[in-house]
């Protein structure tokens, strides 16, 4: 009797957990739809919206700062990141792009799939580098030089 006890322990707290964990992705989900549906309100021309970019960091920040999700938004003028904790936006404009890469690590981190790494003049004038996991990275260096063109 008590071996069903604990069995049916755990098997309460591991439905417990998975309800938890499914009201958790709901509520990300949730606030992915938000956010896009915030960033094509506010750039209703971008040639292409990521809801959900996953940002490695931006190289002159250094590699001990916060990764985080945001929305990343590609306009005839500028790539702009909006990451959602901390509410931060990074901007870069297209005319300052050097080139782009596909490194598998940036800054120390990695996700063992290629990035979408975005190298820059920032407005100080030297160079510098953002990095993020987008979902079809094809896509996106394709847009990003149609639109550099």
């Amino acid at each position: 009797m008590e071996t069903f006890g604990v069995i049916g322990l755990v098997l309460i707290l591991l439905l417990v957990l998975a309800v938890v964990f499914r009201g958790v992705f709901v509520m990300l989900e949730n606030t992915a739809r938000q956010k896009e549906a915030s960033a094509r309100e506010r750039y209703p021309n971008a040639r292409q919206v990521d809801r959900a970019a996953s940002f490695f960091g931006q190289k002159s920040r250094g590699a001990t700062q916060m990764r985080g999700i945001g929305s990343l938004i590609l306009t005839d003028s500028d790539l702009v990141f909006e990451m959602w904790v901390p509410n931060t936006e990074f901007r870069v404009p297209l005319r300052s792009i050097q080139t782009l890469e596909n490194p598998t690590w940036f800054l120390g981190k990695s996700r063992f799939t290629p990035l979408l790494m975005v190298v820059y003049t920032n407005e100080q004038g030297t160079t510098d580098a953002m990095a993020w996991q987008v979902p079809d990275l094809s896509d996106w260096m394709r847009r990003i030089n149609e639109a550099r063109s």
